[in-house]
């Protein structure tokens, strides 16, 4: 494995200590120039926050990781994809690009080269932010893979599939996160600890457009969770939920756009879960303790924080949440309305 730490830094900043060497509590951003480059202060309120992102190549996760940037905060994100080797030959996107992506937002981008399926590389990367920082902050939970071909996992019956799909299904889906949940857990000390869980409501629903293995993944997910989080409120005063995007105009999803089209009525950007997340980091930590261990839409999330979309749309919670949780066919889902914001 071969960790790689973004040394991009801020105009005026070439003097000063490197962001992705902060260590110590949180700190709002004060600095007159900052303040030129970001906006306001209250938009950098993630300043010298140490934020993990798994699956940050691509899709909910680069959005995701460039939103945690933008608030300021140190992203570590992970991937297979480098900037000379392509986990995935049709979709674009690399650690390297969403990390610099994150720099050039306002935070730090860290890109980290790890396959998930091998728990030393884990190991590794959580002892490689425990030297440079000593904690962590925000931990999403993300990465996914897709198992090949796509034409057997989307075209065929689940009696035509191989049996490794289901392994490689739960592998990098539900295992590598409660993992990775266990090696982070040490770090995350501080009082605003948040463990952010991105799964699909899939777990509720069947459909023909994803196979069964997909399914039964994130049902499995779900309820690992679940139980993980009764146990970590016993003992830590860590916040975990579960968050359930609507759909999404992922790189996949456009890609694949003759299976997916018919979802694709009224999709959410990938940035809109990122600040989902930047939303719930900004709450009381008692107003976020009391969501954890819940399952909760994107959309619930920036309605009730008063958020939006990058396009300026609120996109409606119930009719998102109904339509994550169904998963039903295209033609029995009526599109998604869309609330425009006042600036």
């Amino acid at each position: 494995m071969f960790l790689q730490a973004s040394e991009l830094q801020h105009p005026g900043l070439a003097n000063k200590p490197r962001i992705g060497l902060v260590s110590g509590p949180r700190q709002p951003c004060s600095s007159p120039h900052m303040v030129t480059m970001m906006g306001s202060v209250p938009s950098y309120d993630l300043h010298g926050s140490v934020c993990v992102v798994t699956g940050g190549s691509r899709g909910l996760g680069k959005g995701i990781a460039l939103e945690l940037a933008a608030a300021g905060g140190i992203v570590y994100l992970t991937g297979r994809s480098t900037a000379t080797q392509k986990a995935e030959v049709l979709l674009a996107g690399s650690v390297d690009e969403t990390a610099a992506q994150a720099s050039r937002r306002g935070g730090q981008g860290v890109a980290s080269y790890v396959d998930h399926t091998l728990d030393h590389e884990g190991r590794q990367f959580v002892d490689l932010i425990a030297k440079n920082h000593g904690r962590i902050d925000i931990l999403v939970n993300n990465a996914f893979l897709l198992s090949k071909p796509d034409s057997l996992f989307f075209g065929k019956p689940v009696w035509q599939q191989p049996c490794r799909f289901f392994d490689e299904q739960f592998c990098v889906g539900a295992r590598n996160h409660v993992f990775l949940t266990m090696l982070c857990r040490p770090l995350m000390t501080g009082p605003g600890a948040t463990i952010v869980n991105v799964s699909s409501g899939g777990s509720q629903g069947n459909t023909t457009v994803f196979p069964i293995a997909y399914h039964v993944n994130k049902a499995c997910y779900d309820r690992m969770m679940a139980a993980l989080s009764h146990q970590l409120q016993k003992k830590t005063s860590i916040c975990m939920l579960t968050l359930w995007p609507g759909t999404v105009s992922t790189e996949r999803m456009v890609v694949g756009k003759r299976h997916f089209a018919g979802w694709l009525t009224d999709p959410e950007t990938t940035e809109f879960t990122g600040r989902a997340v930047v939303a719930l980091s900004r709450l009381s930590a008692e107003a976020r303790l009391r969501l954890s261990g819940r399952t909760i839409s994107s959309a619930e999330v920036l309605c009730m924080t008063g958020g939006h979309d990058v396009d300026g749309y609120r996109h409606d919670m119930y009719k998102e949440t109904m339509f994550s949780a169904a998963l039903c066919t295209p033609s029995h889902v009526a599109p998604t309305t869309r609330v425009q914001t006042v600036a």
